[in-house]
């Protein structure tokens, strides 16, 4: 069975070699060394026909940098029991339940925060109680003016009373108005005192509650990036988790077997690490675009891990049953494509003979999908063609070569 590696760039650029010009002579190389030994096969042609086994990549469902929300220094990292019965922090791979405390900054500081905070609260809360109590003795005041008031006009009407005793009580009347007036404004303004000192200590105490960082999920410890007495910030981060409940097999296929893919489609599941266990996978998406460098989509296929056996970076088969090709389908050996760092593009060599001698040369080609151990190739050889399998990365354009079985 074939096998389709979702990123097959990146395992091309382990075997890449940067190509420079080179010279070649009658008989040795240009830097006077023996005719290098190579091995040529001939490219393959093949219609698909059939199932097809790609290789996926294991990844998380979800995976995340945890980091405080408020700067400090660690003074206590989870501890676990390990396999020799010693206490010690956190290590990779230690199951983690939600809301797990993983580690703890020093609180003083913001607990002196938090006690100033809620004195300012208090204090506003006070300041409510006096301002009630300074309108109630001005509304007293306020009914005692209006009744002598009332009094005093009705004798000025009768004509009992001087003028100035009636303007004294008016005077007294509004004097008692405004006194409430002020009053109800000094209860406004220390209700809003209140309310501002009261958000105040929230934020203090939730800064607080920040002190402690703990797990959003159930999940698995990738990476502890902290120790007791490390200063942390909320731009550091503390600790990777990921979430392995369900994880993910991503890999690309070439836009001729898009119509072989849909989303919540059942697909059969094997992996490496565990090749008697038969596992299932539903898609989950389709990529609506094709890679930039790769011209291959991705599809990521969901796949249930209760036992959480499933870990991030396995390699995963997923066999589809296919159609034969409606073209036939080029595909040579993956130690024979060479990626060409200066010009940024992918070669392969083929031979030529020049001035007597057996000479490589580069020829420019476009990889499509890795399939097991050979890759596609989309433009740039014909079926049949010779070229360089085993020993193409040490070669350079115009090097003397000599063909081996």
């Amino acid at each position: 069975m074939n096998r389709h590696f979702c990123r097959w760039a990146g395992r091309l650029a382990v075997i890449a070699a940067v190509l420079t010009c080179g010279c070649a002579r009658q008989g040795v190389n240009g830097d006077g060394r023996s005719p290098k030994a190579v091995r040529v096969v001939a490219v393959e042609s093949s219609t698909g026909a059939g199932s097809t086994t790609y290789s996926a990549v294991i990844a998380p469902n979800a995976q995340v940098d945890l980091a405080f929300r408020v700067s400090g220094y660690v003074v206590n990292v989870r501890q676990t029991k390990g396999a020799d019965g010693r206490s010690r922090a956190l290590e990779p791979g230690a199951a983690i339940g939600r809301g797990v405390i993983l580690a703890r900054i020093r609180a003083a500081d913001y607990q002196a925060v938090v006690d100033k905070a809620r004195g300012a609260r208090d204090e506003s809360n006070a300041g409510i109680t006096a301002a009630d109590a300074g309108l109630a003795e001005a509304q007293a005041a306020l009914t005692q003016a209006e009744s002598d008031f009332g009094r005093i006009s009705a004798l000025w009407q009768q004509e009992s009373i001087t003028r100035p005793a009636y303007d004294g009580a008016k005077a007294r009347l509004d004097a008692a108005r405004a006194k409430v007036d002020a009053a109800t404004a000094a209860i406004a303004a220390a209700k809003q005192r209140a309310t501002a000192a009261a958000a105040q200590a929230h934020e203090a105490e939730i800064a607080l509650g920040d002190t402690e960082l703990r797990a959003p999920f159930d999940g698995i410890l990738v990476e502890r990036h902290v120790d007791v007495g490390t200063l942390v910030s909320p731009v550091t981060p503390a600790f990777t988790m990921a979430d392995l409940r369900l994880v993910k097999a991503r890999f690309s296929v070439p836009d001729t077997a898009l119509r072989q893919f849909r989303a919540g489609q059942v697909l059969p599941v094997t992996v490496d690490a565990f090749p008697d266990d038969r596992l299932q996978g539903r898609v989950l998406s389709v990529a609506p675009a094709a890679d930039p460098k790769s011209r291959s989509f991705e599809i990521a296929v969901a796949i249930d891990n209760p036992a959480l056996k499933l870990r991030s970076g396995m390699i995963a088969s997923i066999r589809v049953e296919g159609e034969a090709a409606a073209h036939p389908q080029l595909r040579i050996p993956i130690d024979a494509l060479v990626h060409d760092a200066v010009g940024d593009q992918y070669l392969v060599y083929a031979l030529e003979q020049k001035n007597g001698s057996t000479v490589a040369q580069a020829i420019a080609v476009r990889p499509g999908p890795l399939v097991g151990n050979r890759v596609s190739i989309l433009e740039g050889l014909s079926a049949g063609q010779r070229i360089v399998a085993s020993g193409a990365n040490l070669l350079r354009p115009g090097d003397v070569v000599k063909e081996v079985q």
